[in-house]
């Protein structure tokens, strides 16, 4: 038994794969129909004024805070019942992505954390671990404690099942994040799918991270040290958003848009989400492909 992990460790036989909803298509196309949204929003609004500059009705908000979540829905979780093995207990483990974000993530960051107190007046460096030791570490935190005690190790036949199930508890907890800001930001319909979007574009990169690192766990039988390298891995691809995201976009969540740069942290949100969605994949084909390797080797 190998204590490496399967991509830098030596070859190890794993059983074959249960065939399950491949996961990478659903997810890039949940995340480019969200950009192309914001950025048509941004477009109407910001740049051509067919829309309006006026803050938009609570409802108007709050349906663009839920579209990642019915997006999720009619992408993934459609693609998922067609198959022939769907993965169990996927709304199970967005709901729970939610009740946590609402119940802890939400409470800390107000009364204790107080990020917008005092990280902007820290430097790159400062924002970056800041956030990252803070908000960003406990919201990968308490999704690592979902998927460990809702689907952990049972559900977890692939490395993909640990993105399926990523995934789904990153659209719960980001859409409780992006309702909060529909309800208690009086923006336009434009300014809120440029918010929705940059909460839950990075919240998918962070998820991809913890998923793979906790099926890793699992399929490649690594060390103990392993899941913390991933947490810490996720909290400070957070904290590097975050950082950036100060830089891109000056000035504070308005009316009539999200800072003077909106589509600055757009942009910034899709890079990263995109680079993590192709870093992992790449990181999981390798992973497979060793497997089955490994496998046919020892078969007569």
């Amino acid at each position: 038994m190998s204590f490496e992990p399967m991509l830098f460790g030596a070859e190890e036989e794993i059983a074959e794969p249960r065939p399950r909803q491949r996961v990478w298509r659903t997810a890039w196309l949940e995340a480019i129909a969200l950009f192309l949204l914001a950025f048509a929003l941004y477009a109407l609004t910001d740049i051509l004024g067919v829309l309006s500059t006026r803050p938009a009705s609570t409802s108007g908000r709050m349906g663009i805070a839920v579209l990642p979540a019915l997006l999720w829905l009619f992408l993934s979780y459609r693609a998922e019942r067609r198959t022939r093995q769907p993965r169990p207990h996927l709304v199970a483990v967005l709901v729970l992505g939610a009740l946590v974000a609402s119940g802890v993530a939400l409470p800390l960051e107000e009364h204790l954390f107080q990020p917008e107190r005092w990280l902007p007046s820290l430097d790159f460096f400062g924002r970056l671990l800041g956030y990252a030791t803070t908000v960003g570490f406990t919201a990968e935190f308490l999704k690592y404690l979902v998927l460990r005690h809702a689907i952990w190790p049972q559900h977890i036949g692939q490395r993909l099942d640990g993105i399926a199930y990523g995934l789904a508890v990153a659209v719960g907890f980001a859409t409780v994040l992006s309702l909060r800001y529909a309800l208690l930001t009086e923006a336009t319909l434009a300014a809120t799918a440029l918010r929705v979007a940059s909460i839950t574009l990075p919240h998918l990169a962070g998820s991809v991270i913890v998923g793979f690192f906790l099926a890793e766990l699992w399929i490649g039988r690594t060390a103990i040290l392993w899941l913390p390298a991933g947490l810490i891995l996720a909290a400070l691809i957070s904290g590097a958003h975050y950082a950036f995201r100060a830089i891109a976009i000056v000035g504070s969540p308005g009316v009539g848009s999200t800072g003077s740069s909106p589509l600055l942290g757009l942009l910034l949100a899709a890079g990263f989400a995109a680079a993590t969605f192709a870093l992992f994949a790449f990181i999981i084909t390798s992973a497979d492909a060793r497997a089955a390797l490994a496998l046919s080797r020892r078969l007569p």
